[in-house]
């Protein structure tokens, strides 16, 4: 083995090791809620399908909203923290992006439900929901791309 493989053998580590400064830690707890979240507002949208033409009411799509916002709320509360642990790190920089972006997705949830509660199913509502589930999707595959 020739000088500059080994200085490659000896580098590749500390170089990988410093990518871990910049990215925080995967959690895979946070990563689950979120995925829970997805699924129940797959939930909504297929629970509409199965009804139409005709409109659903809010009582047979209100638990998978419950649900959602649930698990998103207890997602927010575990990537809240990290920010706190990392702070002076690069790392927590990208950790509260993750953290703003799951607030987001809630108040999505919040607003597409409080929307639907009031006024009833929308003309458009699985495609409301549609783009609930893809705002929560960034959050999700952020997290998913710290693995």
């Amino acid at each position: 083995m020739n000088f500059s493989h080994r200085f490659a053998l000896l580098l590749a580590p500390s170089l990988l090791g410093g990518c871990a400064a910049f990215a925080p830690s995967y959690n895979e707890a946070i990563y689950t809620k979120l995925d829970g979240a997805h699924s129940s507002l797959t939930k909504i949208e297929t629970t509409m399908e199965t009804k139409a033409p005709s409109r659903t009411p809010y009582r047979a799509v209100e638990p998978y909203y419950i649900d959602a916002l649930a698990q998103v709320k207890e997602a927010g509360e575990i990537a809240e923290k990290r920010p706190a642990y990392l702070h002076g790190r690069p790392a927590a920089a990208a950790a509260q992006l993750v953290a703003d972006n799951i607030d987001r997705c809630h108040k999505a949830i919040e607003l597409s439900r409080a929307a639907y509660d009031a006024a009833g199913q929308a003309p458009n509502e699985a495609d409301n929901i549609a783009i609930v589930r893809n705002t929560c999707a960034i959050a999700k595959t952020m997290e998913g791309s710290l693995k």
